[in-house]
C-alpha cells in the first residue's frame, strides 16, 4: 500500500467481498476513488491515508464490489419502441385499449404517429384485427406492438407507411418505423438517459449498442450526450446494415471521429441464420421434428462474406450473429478467410447467440481470436425444463450442445456477455443462475441442466466485466478493480460467488460509478 502524500479520496468503498476481476476469488479490502479513477486498492485497515475530511466512505459490509457491467449487446431502439407511447400493459381487452387509444391520441398534434405498447393477447384472449383501427384512425399511422414484441396491431397506413406486417415485426422489419421514431431528438435524448439510469440500477457502466444503418437519429443525439458529459455510460456503438449496404465510408468516418473513452465506434454486425427454435437456424443435420429440413430460411452466404471481407480490408470490426451450428461453422470460416486474405491483425471479431455450436469450431474460434457474445439469461425464455424446446426440435442426442459454455472456456474462446436488450434486460444475477446453476425459471431440474455444461461463477462476472472490456479494446482503462483504471464499479447486497443458487435472482445492485460519478445509489 504507497502512501497517498498528495490528496486524499473523493470516495473510499469498503467491503467484505471485493472481487478485483484478476483473481477467482473476492477478499475483504477497500477501493479508493480520486475524480474518475481508482487510485488505490487495498486490504482492511490500510485505507486510512486515503481518508480525509471530505471522502465519502461507503463502508458496505458484505456488498459484492466489482468493476461496472458491460452489457456487449444491445438495441437501445428496441427498448425505445417497447416504451414510446401509450403503456397499454394492464389492459385487458381490445375494446378498452381502442378507448384509450382514441382518448391518447386526442392530446396528440394531428399529424403525430401513434404508438403503443406492451398488450397481451393471451389476456385479451384474441389478436386484435386491424378494421377498428382503420375506422378510428383514417389519417394517421397507429402501431402498438405487444408485450412479446411478437406481434404489432396497427393500421393500414401504418403497414403502408412502414413496410411491415402485423406478424412479421422484428427490429429490423421495423426499421423505417424506428428511424422516424428516432426523428424527435429532444424525447430520444431524454429516453436515452432514461435508458442508461434504468442500466445503472443493474451495475452496467458500458454498453455495446447495436444501430441500423447510419445510426440516423441517434448519433446527434449520443455526440451531444458526450459533449456535455451527460452519458452515465460508456457507449460502445455498431452498425447493422438493413436497408442500405454495409458502407464501409461511413465506418470509416465513425472509426476516425467516434473513438472516445464515452463515444466509440466498435464496427458493424451482419445477420447470419435465423432463430433455431422456430427452425430458420441453420443446421449441419436436419431438425429432429422436421426431417430433411435444415433451415427453412435460406442463407446467402456469398454476400455476408463479401461484406465482411470488405469491412475487414478496411480494419473494422464485424459480428456475425449466428445461432446454428452450420452458420457458425460458415461464420468462423469467414473470419477465418479474412485473416488469410487481408492479412492478421487484432481484428477482435466475434460471433454473438452461438446457440447450438459444433466443438471442432470452437477450437477455431479459439485459434482465429474470435470472441464470443452469449446471452447468458437465454434459458429463461424456457419456463420449465419440461417446457424447453432443444431437445424436441434438435434431437437429445444433441441437446446438450446448446449453450454449452464450459466448451468454450475449454477451447480457449473469450466470452463476453450481452442480453440482445430488449430480449432480456441485463441481470448478472439472472445469468448466474442461468449460465452456472443452469436452471430454469421454475428451478427446474434438479441440479441443473447440463451442470458441466456452465460456466464457474467467476468466468460469468468475468465475462460481463474485463472480457465485454477486451472486446472493445478497453481493457486497459476498465474492466477490472486496478490503481488507474476508470472508476467504473457496481456493488451488489450480497457475495455472487457464494450466495445460493435459489436466491441469486433476489440479489440487487446498491451502488454503481462510472467514471467516479454515481450513477446508482441504493446503499443506506
Amino acid at each position: 500500500m504507497e502512501s497517498n502524500n498528495a490528496r486524499y479520496a473523493d470516495m473510499v468503498l469498503m467491503s467484505n467481498a471485493i472481487f478485483t476481476g484478476l483473481d477467482q476469488e473476492a477478499s475483504p479490502g477497500f477501493v479508493a476513488v480520486l475524480g474518475d479513477r481508482i487510485v488505490a486498492v487495498g486490504n482492511p485497515k490500510e485505507e486510512e491515508p486515503w481518508i480525509g475530511p471530505q471522502t465519502k466512505v461507503y463502508s458496505l459490509g458484505d456488498g459484492f464490489i466489482m468493476p461496472g457491467i458491460h452489457d456487449n449487446h444491445v438495441f437501445f431502439t428496441g427498448y425505445m419502441s417497447m416504451h414510446r407511447g401509450l403503456d397499454l400493459t394492464n389492459v385487458k381487452s381490445e375494446a378498452e385499449a381502442l378507448k384509450l387509444l382514441i382518448a391518447y391520441a386526442e392530446k396528440l398534434p394531428e399529424d403525430q404517429n401513434v404508438y403503443a405498447y406492451g398488450w397481451d393477447s393471451d389476456a385479451w384472449g384474441n389478436l386484435p384485427k386491424n378494421e377498428p383501427l382503420d375506422q378510428a384512425f383514417p389519417d394517421r399511422a397507429v402501431v402498438a406492438i405487444n408485450r412479446s414484441k411478437s406481434y404489432c396491431w396497427m393500421n393500414s397506413i401504418a403497414i403502408k407507411r412502414f413496410g411491415f406486417t402485423p406478424d412479421q415485426c422484428s427490429a429490423e422489419a421495423r426499421a423505417v418505423m424506428l428511424r422516424e421514431m428516432l426523428q424527435d431528438q429532444e424525447l430520444v435524448k431524454t429516453e436515452f438517459q432514461d435508458f442508461c439510469s434504468m442500466l445503472a440500477k443493474r451495475g452496467v457502466t458500458s454498453i455495446k449498442d447495436i444501430g441500423f444503418d447510419q445510426y440516423e437519429g441517434l448519433l446527434p443525439v449520443l455526440e451531444e450526450l458526450a459533449g456535455e458529459s451527460q452519458l452515465s455510460a460508456r457507449v460502445h456503438f455498431v452498425l447493422e446494415p438493413v436497408q442500405s449496404p454495409l458502407n464501409t465510408d461511413f465506418g470509416l468516418h465513425c472509426k476516425a471521429e467516434y473513438n472516445g473513452d464515452y463515444l466509440r465506434f466498435q464496427g458493424y454486425k451482419v445477420m447470419v441464420d435465423g432463430v433455431v427454435a422456430d427452425h430458420t437456424g441453420d443446421m449441419l443435420e436436419p431438425y429432429a421434428d422436421m426431417p430433411g429440413v435444415t433451415n427453412l430460411r435460406p442463407v446467402d452466404y456469398g454476400a455476408i462474406e463479401a461484406a465482411v471481407m470488405e469491412a475487414d480490408q478496411y480494419g473494422l470490426k464485424c459480428i456475425l450473429t449466428a445461432e446454428g451450428d452450420a452458420a457458425i461453422r460458415e461464420a468462423v470460416s469467414i473470419f477465418e478467410k479474412c485473416r488469410h486474405v487481408n492479412g492478421v491483425r487484432d481484428a477482435r471479431h466475434s460471433i454473438s447467440d452461438l446457440e447450438c455450436p459444433h466443438p471442432a469450431d470452437l477450437k477455431r474460434m479459439a485459434e482465429l481470436g474470435i470472441f464470443a457474445e452469449i446471452y447468458a439469461q437465454v434459458l429463461l425464455l424456457n419456463p420449465s425444463h419440461e417446457e424447453a424446446y432443444m431437445a424436441k426440435v434438435a434431437g437429445q442426442d444433441r441437446e446438450s450442445r446448446f449453450y454449452d459454455y464450459q466448451s468454450m472456456l475449454d477451447a480457449g474462446v473469450t466470452v463476453t456477455c450481452g442480453t440482445d436488450l430488449p430480449l432480456f434486460i441485463t441481470s448478472v444475477p439472472d445469468s448466474l443462475y442461468a449460465a452456472s446453476a443452469r436452471l430454469f425459471p421454475d428451478g427446474s431440474p434438479e441440479g441443473g441442466w447440463y451442470p458441466d455444461k456452465g460456466m464457474p461463477r467467476e468466468e460469468v462476472l468475468k465475462a460481463w466485466t474485463v472480457n465485454g472490456a477486451k472486446h472493445c479494446f478497453m481493457e486497459e482503462k476498465t474492466g477490472t478493480l486496478e490503481k488507474g483504471k476508470y472508476a467504473d464499479i457496481c456493488v451488489f447486497d450480497r457475495n455472487l460467488l457464494h450466495t445460493p443458487a435459489a436466491e441469486l435472482r433476489n440479489s440487487k445492485v446498491i451502488l454503481t460509478l462510472c467514471g467516479g460519478r454515481v450513477t446508482h445509489d441504493e446503499s443506506h
